[in-house]
């Protein structure tokens, strides 16, 4: 029933935020091919502590009984993820980690929970570079912080270097320089106070990128412009950021993903390895919103054609690629890089460039976007980064031949050009897709609404084959499970198995393979074997729990999967299926 694999567990607060989709992402990348490692992620949901919402925060208690469930699952690693968890979800955590898990080997992301090994940011080294350049660069004085809750620990490192900063550039930190906020986008108010309180600012730290999406909307609609008006900078660094309009610029890792040292440290660990608690270092990634440039190069670089400084270019423009590029089958970008610009500035250098040679780093040029060169960049940091190599190597006065120059500037526009229609190309694919899985999507609720009284759990998990997934599974108790709030939710030992789609095709399992204990589920011989990890939902409907759908861990897993969830939970409660080992037919219904 089961394979010998080991698993290990990702606890996140939530799977929707666009940082824990970068953290998942680079995690699941970090765990080697052909291991015998499997990704499992186990997220709840986000709640507002302000939310006086009942049915929200009802669906969000009921949602995060999913941790409970993760302390049976028989994990042979964890790496958890608080996150900004208030405290109530936090304990539930901890009781999780020192209950059946207690033993297991752990790591914890992003926070500091005493007697475990932690990896995180060092919150001080990007954060003081930031404002140092303001200051004596800019010669801005008057700066502020949009900040966290005090009871996360990130949040709190991060307002103390800023307060320290500030004095080691002789400026008096004052309260009103200073507004906490949930941590999330939905930081509108927090802005409009701290812009209210300080309308003389010039420069604002977020405390995660997040929070700056909340101020870039109080800012426009005050007729502000980030990067203009007030220089704004985030942490983090998440693909959201260069994203926004202007692209945030932000404080992110300088050598390697929290997730990848992460896995590195668990695998460790796993292993019998003795493993210290780290923290990684950060810089300053400058973009529209504070558009500073942290190096500078010389007339003598370009002429010597100097590796270093050819590398130092394509890792200041290409930031992500060092921490993100991990499948070493694709093209090497940054050598790719390096080949085409050197014979760029050979040629300058030479006062000679052939219509051969010409064509060839055309070629190149064209080769290096087409193999996803735009993934590590935002276009108005790419362009910055040409214009620049282009007015210095202009300025070097070498390029005395009229022919050299304009081969020169012909090559330079090739890369502007190309870089502008793969970003429009995707654009346009994003676009299709997300035309694709809400037609898909609609398609299923459709399916799975029953106008005749019931369509039976074949039918209903039949219906899987209309959203285009891949591998994913569906296990339900053998009785529906009562959550009680303010008590431990108590579960099974044992789960069924009770349909599984591998590799596209859905297979309905028989009465005698669906019983399986929870602590193997994970394991079971069925999952697709070619899917490195899943995410795992919790299917219930008010009060009452069902069971658990897993998806492969891809694209559209941290926006759908909790909507297929959800609807599994109203069809089985609409239906009347309270037990799932044999049933095809809704044999009661499922009385309030």
């Amino acid at each position: 029933m089961s394979e010998n694999k080991r698993v290990i567990g990702l606890i996140a607060e939530d799977i929707s935020t666009d940082y824990a989709r970068e953290l998942i992402e680079s995690v699941k990348k970090a765990v080697p091919k052909n291991s015998g490692l499997r990704l499992v992620v186990i997220a709840g949901r986000y709640t507002d502590n302000n939310d006086e919402r009942s049915n929200e925060r009802m669906y969000s208690e009921v949602y995060d009984t999913v941790y409970e469930l993760g302390e049976q699952f028989g994990f042979d690693g964890l790496i958890i993820h608080p996150g900004s968890m208030n405290s109530s979800k936090m304990r539930l955590i901890e009781r999780t980690m020192h209950g059946r898990l207690r033993s297991v080997p752990k790591v914890v992301v992003s926070s500091v929970l005493e007697g475990f090994t932690t990896v995180g940011y060092d919150n001080t080294t990007g954060v003081r570079e930031a404002i140092e350049y303001i200051i004596n660069v800019e010669g801005i004085t008057k700066l502020c912080m949009l900040g966290g809750r005090e009871d996360n620990h990130e949040a709190t490192v991060r307002k103390q270097t800023f307060i320290e900063s500030l004095r080691a550039q002789g400026i008096m930190f004052r309260s009103k320089m200073f507004e906490a906020t949930d941590m999330g986008e939905n930081s509108e108010a927090a802005a409009e106070r701290l812009l209210d309180r300080n309308p003389e600012t010039r420069a604002i730290f977020c405390v995660n990128d997040s929070v700056a999406v909340g101020l870039y909307k109080v800012m426009y609609r005050r007729g502000l412009v980030p990067g203009k008006d007030i220089l704004v900078f985030g942490f983090d660094n998440t693909k959201m950021s260069s994203g926004m309009n202007p692209p945030l610029a932000t404080v992110g890792a300088q050598s390697v993903t929290l997730g990848r040292r992460a896995v590195e440290m668990l695998l460790a660990k796993m292993n019998g390895e003795e493993v210290e608690s780290e923290l990684i270092r950060t810089k300053l990634y400058g973009r529209g919103s504070f558009d500073c440039v942290m190096y500078e190069f010389a007339i003598q670089d370009l002429i010597r054609v100097d590796r270093d400084f050819i590398y130092r270019m394509f890792d200041d423009c290409f930031y992500r690629w060092r921490n993100e590029a991990a499948d070493r089958e694709r093209v090497d970008l940054r050598r790719l890089y390096f080949e085409f610009i050197s014979r760029m500035l050979k040629a300058m250098n030479d006062r000679y460039l052939s219509i051969e040679e010409f064509g060839e780093i055309g070629i190149l040029i064209d080769i290096f976007f087409n193999e996803g060169a735009m993934e590590y960049t935002d276009a108005q940091k790419l362009l910055k980064s040409i214009n620049r190599l282009q007015n210095a190597m202009a300025n070097a006065q070498k390029m005395h031949s009229v022919t050299i120059n304009t081969y020169i500037n012909r090559l330079f526009l090739r890369m502007k050009d190309k870089a502008l229609s793969v970003i429009a190309e995707k654009c346009e694919e994003e676009r299709r897709h997300n035309v694709r899985v809400h037609e898909r999507m609609h398609d299923f609720l459709i399916r799975t609404t029953s106008y005749d009284g019931g369509c039976g759990i074949r039918g209903l998990f039949s219906a899987f084959g209309s959203l285009g997934i891949r591998n994913a599974a569906v296990y339900m108790f053998d009785e529906k499970i009562k959550f009680v709030p303010g008590e431990a939710t108590k579960f099974p030992d044992h789960i069924h198995l009770v349909c599984v789609m591998k590799n596209g095709e859905l297979y309905m399992m028989p009465d005698e393979r669906r019983n399986c204990p929870l602590n193997e589920m994970l394991r079971r011989r069925d999952l697709s074997s070619d899917c490195r990890g899943y995410a795992v939902f919790p299917v219930f409907f008010r009060d009452r729990i069902y069971g658990l759908f897993m998806e492969e861990l891809g694209e559209d897993v941290c926006t759908n999967g909790e909507l297929i969830a959800m609807q599994l939970g109203r069809m089985i409660y609409l239906d009347g299926i309270p037990r799932y080992a044999g049933a095809e037919q809704a044999a009661s219904s499922d009385s309030m």
